[in-house]
């Protein structure tokens, strides 16, 4: 692989539902149209279980993800809501929510420091965030395709596989999110953006019709999913029953043999994921997958940078070595201060270059997130 993938180097230019509704909360007060100012901000110095999620911010700053989420919010008119979505961004990292939508204490104070509110999160103001910020989230998701697809190598395959009643596309080296979208007909300007590579579809429950859209478009893929009938796809002439596309046949030993690996690795992601959910009492799945790209994108950045050279690297890799890392978060004036305790995993992070300070944090007012060892 190269010495640095382009979306971890940081070059710009390059819902599992929870369990039957009588575990839910009977009713649901309404939620104040000023979201954020629903919380009061977070002052004074708190101990949090995991500094995760400030560990992705550096990651999403250098692809220009930051940068963006400010505009994309003020266009929505919710220029004030930015610490809801990065607490939302939070939960992606923490622990699994209980029966599908209950937090565990210590997430919500840890998602509530990282957003720079005082615990706990307003979860009536975040489930209303999550279904007005709808017209905002395609532009973040947007920023982050054009990241990784500028940053993928041809020569490499993408992975597909079916996620929440969608599909979400990954790139195969380092498992870098590209894109979570209802239907295939979506995934196609990704796929061209990257070069027009082979595609690895994984087991997963496909949407219908996704092969047959692929076959139409030309898209070269390999997969061991049984296709629906009238899926015009081929059997491959061999002892392990893999299909590929009629248009684009692609019949590849080398692909062959990774693609069992590759669907081990995306159906665990899947469920981690489904696992932990960012607002689990949302209408709609928009910002539940943003926030999953947002936080992919920041895991494989840091497996990237700490682990390519000595094993293969996956989110999955971050999540389980650094979830557990806790940390010192001072809310100042000026900036917060993250203070994050000696010892190996501060080394390789501070090694990695992953403690440098991050400016102008949206949903910190514009202060800027620092890193110390102590």
């Amino acid at each position: 692989p190269p010495a640095a993938h382009p979306a971890a180097a940081g070059r710009a230019e390059p819902g599992r539902p929870g369990r039957a509704d009588q575990d839910r909360p009977a009713t649901r007060a309404p939620a104040p149209r000023g979201s954020a100012t629903a919380a009061r901000p977070a002052t004074g110095e708190v101990r949090v279980w995991s500094a995760l999620p400030f560990l992705l911010t550096g990651p999403l700053a250098r692809v220009g993800y930051l940068d963006a989420v400010a505009p994309a919010l003020a266009g929505a008119r919710l220029a004030d809501d930015a610490p809801l979505f990065a607490a939302a961004l939070a939960y992606k990292v923490l622990k699994a929510t209980g029966r599908g939508w209950r937090r565990d204490e210590r997430d919500s104070e840890a998602a509530a420091a990282f957003a720079g509110l005082a615990p706990p999160v307003p979860e009536q103001a975040l489930t209303r965030f999550a279904d007005t910020a709808r017209p905002a989230l395609p532009v973040l998701d947007g920023v982050l395709a054009l990241a990784v697809c500028r940053g993928h190598d041809p020569a490499d395959p993408l992975l597909l596989t079916g996620a929440g009643g969608g599909l979400l596309l990954l790139d195969a080296q380092g498992v870098f999110p590209v894109a979570w979208t209802s239907g295939a007909a979506e995934l196609l300007p990704h796929w061209r953006n990257s070069g027009r590579p082979a595609v690895l579809v994984c087991d997963g429950p496909l949407p219908p019709g996704t092969l047959g859209v692929l076959d139409a478009a030309a898209v070269p893929f390999l997969t061991g999913v049984r296709p629906l009938r009238g899926e015009p796809a081929v059997r491959l002439p061999w002892r392990t029953p893999l299909w590929t596309g009629a248009a684009r046949p692609l019949a590849d030993p080398a692909l062959a043999a990774a693609l069992p690996g590759h669907t081990a690795r995306t159906a665990d992601l899947v469920s981690a994921l489904a696992e932990r959910r960012a607002v689990p009492l949302a209408r709609h799945a928009a910002l539940e997958r943003t926030a999953a790209l947002a936080a992919l994108l920041g895991l494989s950045t840091l497996a990237w940078t700490l682990w390519r050279d000595r094993e293969t690297p996956d989110p999955l890799l971050a999540l389980g070595r650094f979830a557990d890392l806790e940390a010192t978060v001072r809310h100042e004036t000026g900036a917060v201060r993250v203070r994050v305790p000696l010892g190996r995993r501060h080394a390789d992070l501070l090694r990695g270059g992953l403690l440098a300070d991050v400016p102008d944090v949206p949903w910190l007012g514009g202060r800027p997130l620092t890193f110390t060892g102590g």
